[in-house]
């Protein structure tokens, strides 16, 4: 098992032309990410809602021409989850919206068994990568959401 886990800063206070985002802009944000992660998540290919749960949803999902089932949980405007568990691979990713002294934070956290080794530590890295991008790629798509409301 591996952990890997990176927070950006939601608001830059040295940017001051910067769209600002509140708590629910990033939350209505992390919503559509679950719902369709292609715009965000370079390795993915495909996203689509198989059903939709009391508190969350299941989608398929491929990454690098690998289909994959996760189910979603909203814990709502603080924390999705994304859980996949199959013979191939087992993960939870969780995407946190914390506030510090200086504001909005979004965190990333994954829990990894990929199997082991150096594939795993090599896997690890790419997803940890890839996160990240994502997560500034989320922030970004929110500010052009609410730059145009």
């Amino acid at each position: 098992m591996r952990v890997i886990s990176r927070t950006v800063r939601v608001n830059d206070p040295a940017d001051p032309d910067e769209v600002f985002l509140t708590r629910d802009d990033v939350w209505a944000a992390l919503e559509r990410k679950a719902e369709n992660a292609v715009p965000v998540v370079a390795a993915m290919d495909e996203c689509t809602v198989l059903e939709r749960t009391e508190n969350g949803l299941v989608r398929e999902v491929v990454f690098h021409g690998e289909r994959v089932r996760e189910e979603i949980v909203f814990h709502p405007k603080t924390r999705v989850s994304f859980f996949r568990d199959d013979e191939a691979a087992r993960w939870v990713i969780h995407n946190d919206i914390d506030e510090d002294e200086q504001g909005l934070t979004l965190t990333f956290t994954g829990e990894l068994d990929l199997g082991g080794g150096e594939a795993e530590d090599a896997a690890a890295d790419r997803m940890q990568a890839g996160y990240l991008l994502a997560i500034r790629t989320t922030l970004k798509l929110a500010r052009e959401v609410v730059g145009n409301a």
